[in-house]
This record gives C-alpha cells, structure tokens and sequence, in this order.
C-alpha cells in the first residue's frame, strides 16, 4: 500500500473519531455571574438600559483600542445595536442588541459574533433592588452546533466569559457607586 494511501486512510480515521467525539460533546455554554452594588437600582440602570452605558463597563470591548464600531439605533429602546470589528480573533466580528428593556429590571442582549464562526447568544441583566443597594445578574446562554462543539474540549470558553463577566461586573460596580 502506498504512503499516500496510508495517510488518506490515517486522515479519515482520525475525521471519523472527531465526528463520533463531537457528537458527545455537549454544545451549551451557559455562565452566571453576580454582584451587591452599593447603590440604588435608577444608578446600575442607567449604565446598564443602553448601548453607551453598556460599553462603558464591558471588558471584552477594553481589549482593543483600534476596533472598529458602530451604533444604530434609538439609544435606549429596544433594537439599539452595537457593532464592532477587531483584529483580534478573541473579539472578531459582530453585534449586540437589546431586545428586551424592563424598566428598573431586566435588559436582554442578543449578540450575533459573525467571526471567527457564525454564532448567537443571549445575555439576561437582571437588577433586583435590596433597600439602597442592587444586586446584579448577567446570564450568558449559547450553543456551540455539532460538529464546532468538539472545539468544547480545546477552547477554555466558559473560563473566559466568567472572567469576563467578572471583570465587567467589578467596573459596573465601580461606576454605579461613583468611585
């Protein structure tokens, strides 16, 4: 049998063992981060209902000082966006938008990341006033589809939203008491 042979034989093995992986690789990535702010729920709303408050406290989009970005929208209103396109395969391409407002409550964001894959997901803010202070929950959900969800196994993906969120949080904080 000719190398050549071997190797292309060799190739679809080790194709075939990552298809039959994949498919037991759970695809979810679901994150929960919260934080006690101490300061009143009108104070955390006003950074967190709107794209410029949102971008004031985001760590992801503090990594790149050179993206490119956009926002279209009425600011504060569901279907406001923020676009933005980096260099940076961690940032790579893509766009938030809240669909969702409670006032005083809830924000959700749906964020579409067309690069370095096509992917979409969801994230909850949730304020819950506790007498002066605010407790503040960011809900991330997304599924990664078979067969990318195998890269679950290489990429320390959840890791890095947690992280993230902590980071985000801790700045959200910082802002909302004014320090």
């Amino acid at each position: 049998m000719s190398i050549l042979k071997k190797l292309l034989i060799a190739l679809l093995a080790l194709s075939a063992m990552a298809l039959v992986t994949a498919a037991f690789v759970d695809g979810s990535i679901k994150v929960q981060q919260t934080i006690h702010i101490n300061a009143p729920v009108e104070n955390v709303w006003n950074f967190t209902s709107n794209i410029t408050g949102l971008n004031c406290w985001n760590a992801w989009f503090k990594r790149d000082k050179m993206m490119r970005t956009s926002i279209a929208g009425n600011e504060g209103r569901p279907g406001s966006s923020f676009c933005w396109e980096s260099d940076s395969t961690e940032l790579g391409k893509g766009c938030l938008t809240i669909s969702q407002l409670t006032t005083l409550r809830d924000v959700t964001l749906d964020i579409t990341v067309y690069a370095p894959y096509k992917t979409h997901a969801k994230t909850y803010i949730s304020l819950q006033p506790i007498n002066n202070t605010t407790r503040v929950t960011l809900n991330f959900n997304s599924h990664v589809p078979y067969p990318l969800n195998i890269m679950m196994l290489f990429k320390r993906t959840k890791k890095t939203i947690a992280t993230n969120y902590a980071l985000s949080l801790q700045e959200l904080k910082r802002l909302s008491e004014g320090q």
